[in-house]
């Protein structure tokens, strides 16, 4: 399974936003585990999937404020730094490489997998740690130049 896309400067820049807004959950003591499945299903995240970038909201403060805002639950473990930064530079970084929704990255990368295997995962390149967790947890879909290319061989 290859990416569909190397990572550029704007990869990493969204991620690095991305791990930015983590991080900052942490410092304003919201609980991890919410922002984190707030952020991941919210429409804000999906318009960075979509590359939406023109989008209204989408900079680093006012996402952060809008999942902020969807939040009522006070109490909850916080996370540590390195590690929330981790998790929102793998999850948009994932999205970004392989062109998939951050809900379905949430639904199919529980963050507690990603917080027990940080120590391993955070001393990787990127590309590896986010291939090394689809191998772990046998995530597996075909590029549509994958699909292409079986097409193209059953037909001939």
């Amino acid at each position: 399974m290859n990416s569909l896309r190397k990572m550029d400067k704007l990869g990493h820049s969204l991620s690095t936003m991305q791990a930015n807004i983590f991080e900052k959950s942490v410092e304003k003591g919201i609980p991890s585990l919410f922002f984190i499945k707030s952020y991941m299903v919210s429409p804000l995240a999906r318009e960075l999937d979509d590359l939406n970038l023109e989008s209204a909201g989408l900079t680093e403060i006012e996402i952060f404020e809008v999942v902020k805002s969807n939040i009522k639950i006070k109490r909850g473990k916080l996370i540590k730094y390195p590690i929330m930064r981790f998790l929102g530079y793998f999850y948009r970084s994932a999205s970004y490489l392989y062109k998939l929704s951050s809900k379905f990255l949430y639904e199919n990368i529980a963050p507690k997998m990603l917080i027990e295997s940080y120590d391993s995962l955070h001393a990787l390149p990127i590309e590896e740690a986010i291939k090394d967790v689809f191998d772990i947890l046998e995530i597996n879909f075909e590029s549509n130049e994958e699909i292409f290319i079986k097409l193209y061989k059953t037909n001939n």
